[in-house]
C-alpha cells in the first residue's frame, strides 16, 4: 500500500524535495479533491446509465396493455377501444400510421407535440423528472403511445442518491488518504520517538537521519538535529566520566601520601591530640573507599571490565556472603536466608556476583532502620520459564517513594542527602549492581513490598 501511495505521488517528488511540509500537504490534498470530484462523476454516470430506464414492473404492464389493444382493435369497436383507453391507469392512445387517434379520442395539444420525441419502451430517460411518450409497435403499422408517469420517474430520488454517493465517496476516500497520511508522517515521527527512548536509557550511538530519510524537509531538518544533539550529550558524557575517572585515579597518589604521614604523625602526637588523627584517620578512609568506588564503577559502566561467565550455583555464593554479612549487622538487625537447593546453575562472574549481593547487603543494613529484619531468598521465578533463577533481597522498612524507584540505580542518586551523609552513602552503590548485572546478561528489578519495605529482585540467565 505504501509503494502505491509512493507511486501516486511520484511526480510531485522533485518539488517537495525543495519545498516544505505545508507544499507537500497542500499537493497531496489537491489530489485528494480532484480524485473525490473525478470518482463521483463517474458514480453519477454509471448510476444514471443503471437507473435511468423504465423499472421492469411498469415495462410488462404496457406490454399487457399493447396485447389488450391488439384485441381490442381486432374486434374492431372503436367506441370500446375509446372506452378502454379512458379505463387504464395511464394517459395513453391507439395510433395509425399517420398519428391519429384510430378510437377518434381527442388528444391534448401538448401530447401531440411531444410525440416528435417519441421513446421506445428500452429507451434511456432523462436525468430531470418528466413525462416522456413511450412507444409499442402493433400490428399493421399501428403503435400504443402511453406517457410514462411522474410519479414512476426514477430520477426522483436522485438527489438523494447522489448526495449519498458524495458522502459515501467523499468519506471513503479521506478514510484511505488520511490511513497512508498518517502511515507516511508517523514513520519519522516513530523512528524520532524510538530514537528519544534509547537516548534517555543511554544508548547514545543512536542515530536517525538516515532512517528518517529525505522524504520531508522538515523531519529531515529536526532528525539531523537530533543527531547533533546526541553527539553532543555523548560527547559531555564521555568528557564527564573521564574527568571524574581521571581525578579519582590522580587523588591515589596524595591520598597514600596522607596515610603515610597520618601514620608517622600518630608517633609523635600526644594521647590527648590522638582522636583528631583518628578523625582524619575516618575521613582519609572514607575518601579512599569513595575513589574505589567512582574507579569501580567507571570500570564497569565503560565495559573494560572483562566479565568471566562460568556455571554457578547461587546458593552458595548467596550463604557465604550471609555469613559475611552477620558481622557487620547493627545490634538489633535481623539476616535470614531461604535457599532451594534445586535451583539450576547459572551463567556469572563469580567477583561480580559476590560484590552485587553484598553491595545490596550493605545497603539493606544501612537504611532499613535499626531493627530491620532483612531477607535474601534463592528460588526460581513465579512464572518459571526455565530461563532464570532468581535472588530476592527484603527489608522490612519504609521503602522508597514510587517515584524515586527507577532513580535507585543511577550514579550519584540520593534521596536523602542527610541520611546518606550519616551512612556513609556515596549513591554508587546500587549503580554498580545494575551495571554488573548488565555485563553478566542479567536484570535487577527494584518494587516495594505491600508489607513495607524495599525489595530488590536479581534475575540471572540459566545455563
Amino acid at each position: 500500500m505504501n509503494s502505491i501511495f509512493s507511486n501516486a505521488f511520484s511526480p510531485l517528488r522533485a518539488i517537495n524535495d525543495r519545498c516544505g511540509l505545508a507544499v507537500r500537504l497542500f499537493s497531496y490534498f489537491a489530489i485528494i479533491l480532484l480524485l473525490i470530484l473525478g470518482i463521483q462523476n463517474v458514480a453519477e454516470i454509471a448510476l444514471v446509465k443503471a437507473m435511468l430506464r423504465i423499472p421492469e414492473q411498469i415495462q410488462e404492464q404496457m406490454l399487457d396493455l399493447a396485447n389488450q389493444a391488439e384485441i381490442m382493435i381486432a374486434d374492431g369497436d372503436m367506441y370500446e377501444l375509446a372506452d378502454w383507453e379512458r379505463g387504464q391507469p395511464y394517459y395513453l392512445f391507439v395510433l395509425n400510421k399517420e398519428n391519429r387517434s384510430l378510437s377518434g379520442r381527442d388528444m391534448h395539444p401538448h401530447f401531440e407535440f411531444k410525440l416528435a420525441y417519441i421513446r421506445q419502451i428500452d429507451s434511456l430517460l432523462e436525468s430531470r423528472v418528466n413525462r416522456p411518450i413511450i412507444e409499442i409497435p402493433l400490428r399493421d403499422g399501428n403503435r400504443l403511445v402511453i406517457q410514462f408517469p411522474l410519479d414512476q420517474h426514477p430520477a426522483h430520488h436522485f438527489k438523494l442518491y447522489f448526495g449519498l454517493i458524495k458522502i459515501f465517496i467523499a468519506a471513503l476516500i479521506l478514510c484511505v488518504f488520511s490511513l497512508l497520511l498518517a502511515r507516511y508522517l508517523q514513520r519519522p515521527l516513530n523512528k524520532l520517538q524510538e530514537a528519544s527512548r534509547r537516548l534517555s536509557e543511554g544508548d547514545f550511538s543512536v542515530r536517525v537521519t538516515s532512517e528518517v530519510g529525505r522524504g520531508v524537509k522538515e523531519f529531515r531538518e529536526l532528525a539531523h538535529d537530533f543527531d547533533h544533539m546526541t553527539f553532543r550529550i555523548q560527547t559531555l558524557a564521555e568528557q564527564q566520566k573521564r574527568l571524574i575517572r581521571d581525578v579519582s585515579h590522580e587523588l591515589r597518589t596524595p591520598l597514600a601520601r596522607h596515610n603515610l604521614a597520618l601514620h608517622l604523625l600518630r608517633k609523635r602526637t600526644p594521647e590527648e591530640y590522638q582522636h583528631l588523627l583518628d578523625r582524619l584517620e575516618h575521613e582519609s578512609d572514607e575518601m579512599n573507599n569513595l575513589v574505589t568506588e567512582i574507579l569501580e564503577f567507571s570500570r564497569i559502566e565503560n565495559a573494560s571490565y572483562s566479565a568471566s561467565l562460568e556455571p554457578l550455583q547461587l546458593e552458595i555464593f548467596c550463604q557465604a556472603q550471609v555469613l559475611e554479612s552477620q558481622m557487620s549487622l547493627k545490634p538489633k538487625q535481623r539476616l535470614t536466608g531461604y535457599f532451594d537447593n534445586e535451583t539450576p546453575l547459572v551463567l556469572a562472574d563469580s567477583r561480580l556476583l559476590l560484590r552485587v549481593i553484598k553491595n545490596l547487603l550493605v545497603n539493606a543494613s544501612k537504611y532499613a532502620g535499626e531493627l530491620a529484619t532483612i531477607t535474601i531468598t534463592v528460588q526460581l521465578p513465579q512464572e518459571h520459564d526455565g530461563q532464570h533463577v532468581q535472588v530476592i533481597i527484603a527489608d522490612d522498612g519504609k521503602g522508597i517513594d514510587p517515584q524515586h524507584l527507577k532513580r535507585i540505580f543511577d550514579p550519584f542518586t540520593r534521596l536523602e542527602e542527610a541520611r546518606d551523609k550519616q551512612s556513609g552513602g556515596y549513591g554508587l552503590g546500587l549503580a554498580i549492581v545494575k551495571e554488573s548485572m548488565a555485563l553478566m546478561k542479567g536484570q535487577v528489578e527494584a518494587d516495594n513490598r505491600l508489607k513495607g519495605g524495599l525489595r530488590i529482585t536479581l534475575l540471572f540467565p540459566v545455563l
